[in-house]
């Protein structure tokens, strides 16, 4: 048992060393096969669409299995970087998402735009954390409460969004959705961590790469999936993609500047800044998928798959930054 959970470690490592090189492979191959099989992929639309759900919910479902609700009161308590996350997840992010998604050609594809930034932090905003040596209880608490967040703020945003694109939005369609995306797998991984470590006494840490395994596989068929049932929008308009992934990259960066100010103005520690940042750059695509796909149909689900193909670039570049900061004790 040992040398087979040696080997998943060893696995999982190198998918997340390739983790960047591998969503560019699966954006490519499909947008390729997508192309080339559209006729197919329209006459299965609907087949294709209740994949994409289930494997979205299997994206989230590991993360939520991780997901420790015990430190949840860690952000209670610390009312400076609550406001900060806060701010920054629930205001900032949404707002400058509608301001980017003005320069989108379709009415669908920018609600799905808004849609993936009103979505609450991915779980790997903790592996990020870890990474960076943050405060993991700050970003344990922080993920749970944006998950609630979500639920509250997600729905209005996009009703007021889809009245300014005069969409009438289906405000029942968008909450029953967001219920499934995101308190389905809470309660599902909330139940397995439960029997796993409590029940069966199994460590977690032997665990932890097995469920890294099935988020970043499930993460990768869902980008194919996405991409492929979209490929001829990509392909015949290519600078959705480019627009995309630029506006993605001006809001974590503008997202970034405004935590350095409020990190400088309220003196916030470097643990505590690091759980902040990355809890509010990752954004859960799975969930949006699910979202535009359940409630928003069309070519909404375009944005949730190529925004990853950025996302984690620029965390990993800040991961950098964040490491040099740790040695040089900046803070």
């Amino acid at each position: 048992m040992v040398n087979k959970m040696t080997k998943m470690a060893k696995i999982e490592r190198t998918m997340k060393k390739y983790l960047l090189l591998l969503t560019i492979i699966a954006l490519i191959a499909g947008t390729i096969t997508g192309y080339y099989m559209a006729p197919t992929i329209k006459q299965h639309k609907e087949l294709l669409k209740y994949i994409i759900i289930i494997l979205a919910i299997s994206t989230l479902y590991p993360s939520m299995i991780k997901l420790r609700l015990g430190k949840i009161g860690r952000a209670i308590r610390d009312i400076k970087s609550l406001f900060a996350a806060f701010l920054l997840t629930l205001f900032i992010m949404p707002v400058l998402s509608m301001l980017i998604a003005n320069y989108l050609p379709e009415p669908t594809i920018k609600l799905g735009y808004v849609a993936a930034n009103i979505v609450p932090a991915s779980s790997a905003s903790v592996g990020y954390v870890l990474l960076a040596e943050g405060s993991i209880e700050l970003a344990t608490s922080l993920v749970f409460i944006s998950i609630l967040g979500s639920l509250f703020v997600g729905p209005l945003y996009l009703e007021y969004y889809g009245s300014l694109e005069m969409i009438k939005i289906p405000i029942s369609k968008i909450a029953i959705s967001m219920l499934i995306a995101l308190i389905t797998p809470l309660v599902l991984g909330q139940i397995t961590r439960y029997y796993l470590i409590h029940r069966k006494q199994v460590d977690e840490r032997k665990i932890g790469p097995h469920l890294s395994f099935i988020t970043m596989t499930c993460m990768l068929i869902l980008i194919f999936l996405l991409i492929m049932s979209k490929a001829r929008i990509i392909v015949n308009k290519p600078n959705i993609a480019i627009t995309i992934i630029l506006g993605q990259a001006f809001i974590i960066l503008a997202v970034l500047g405004v935590l350095w100010i409020i990190t400088k103005t309220l003196r916030i520690r470097y643990g505590e800044h690091t759980a902040i940042a990355y809890v509010s750059m990752t954004k859960n695509e799975s969930a949006a998928t699910i979202i535009s796909a359940v409630a928003l149909g069309g070519a909404a689900t375009v944005a949730p798959a190529i925004i990853p193909a950025i996302q984690p670039v620029l965390c990993i570049i800040y991961l950098h930054i964040l490491v040099r900061i740790r040695r040089r004790r900046v803070y």
